[in-house]
């Protein structure tokens, strides 16, 4: 029990600590700032200039986005769909045609222990922001239609409607 406890000490402090990674903020005036960043549960992000610094709170009404810069750079930006509140969105793609992701997280009920993740995917075609989900519909699908050789694909199933990545691949690789 105490080896367990001992155990669970040390993890939870690695997991605190680990919290704050090495990142660069957008901000709106178009200034740039590099240091340690936190992604909030609840939107925004906590940012400090090193580990001594205070926290600074930040979200949508002051960047544009922010990069994270530990194990690979992921790029979040601020987009607004609709007439909803900014949301940060993963950059997946950039192109002819733009796509972006938010991660979701669904807890199963029964155990409330395993956690399965999922993605929700939101195309920028012409400065408009579409959430296209984990597959297109037939009305996403007029997004393409500017592109015959694309749209022959997807009716021959040579795509299926799941392959959102690949089919905004071939868009900017092959059409337009």
């Amino acid at each position: 029990m105490k080896k367990f406890l001992a155990f669970f000490t040390v993890l939870s402090f690695i997991t605190i600590n680990a919290q704050f990674e090495k990142g660069t903020i957008y901000l709106k005036d178009g200034n740039t700032q590099d240091g340690l960043i936190k992604i909030r549960t609840l939107g925004g992000i906590k940012y400090k200039k090193n580990e001594d610094s205070e926290i600074k709170l930040y979200d949508y009404n002051d960047l544009s986005g922010y990069d994270i810069k530990e194990k690979g750079i992921q790029k979040f930006r601020y987009k607004k769909v609709g007439n909803n509140f900014p949301q940060s969105m993963k950059i997946v793609r950039l192109g002819k045609i733009n796509l972006y992701s938010i991660k979701i997280a669904k807890r199963e009920i029964v155990t409330r222990i395993r956690t399965h993740y999922s993605f929700i995917y939101f195309i920028e075609k012409d400065n408009v922001i579409i959430r296209v989900g984990n597959k297109l519909s037939k009305k996403d699908l007029q997004l393409f239609e500017d592109c015959p050789s694309l749209f022959n694909k997807i009716k021959k199933k040579e795509f299926k409607k799941s392959d959102v990545y690949q089919i905004v691949n071939f868009y900017d690789m092959n059409c337009r």
